[in-house]
């Protein structure tokens, strides 16, 4: 299991912007997704001390082994291949996890790119 926090937008102040100007579209394509929606942008408050945050929230990688898998690591096989038969299982990287709250509504696209840098996609 993988994790990173990343700061939630806070409710009171939070804006709907297009996915353009919200660089959301970078962000999904970036993560293989094909998909251009709206996003929340941050502003700042009362409520957030003018931050525009209010929080903070998990995104989440896991990998559950398999008899597969566990072959694989007992033979030492190299890391791109583990993370493949990871991804054959359904496994979601740590930065689909955030696309989709980003999409959510959740955190801004900025935030996940922030927290899963120099991360595999």
């Amino acid at each position: 299991m993988a994790q990173r926090l990343v700061r939630k937008i806070c409710k009171k102040c939070a804006r709907a912007v297009s996915a353009d100007r919200a660089g959301s579209a970078r962000v999904a394509t970036y993560a293989g997704h094909a998909q251009e929606r709206d996003s929340n942008e941050r502003r700042g408050c009362a409520n957030c001390s003018n931050t525009g945050n209010r929080g903070r929230f998990g995104i989440f990688e896991i990998f559950v082994i398999d008899d597969e898998a566990r072959k694989l690591i007992y033979d030492k096989v190299s890391s791109s291949a583990l993370r493949a038969r990871a991804r054959e299982m359904g496994m979601r990287t740590l930065r689909e996890d955030g696309i989709r709250k980003v999409l959510a509504g959740m955190t801004t696209p900025e935030e996940v790119i922030r927290a899963t840098v120099g991360d595999a996609a």
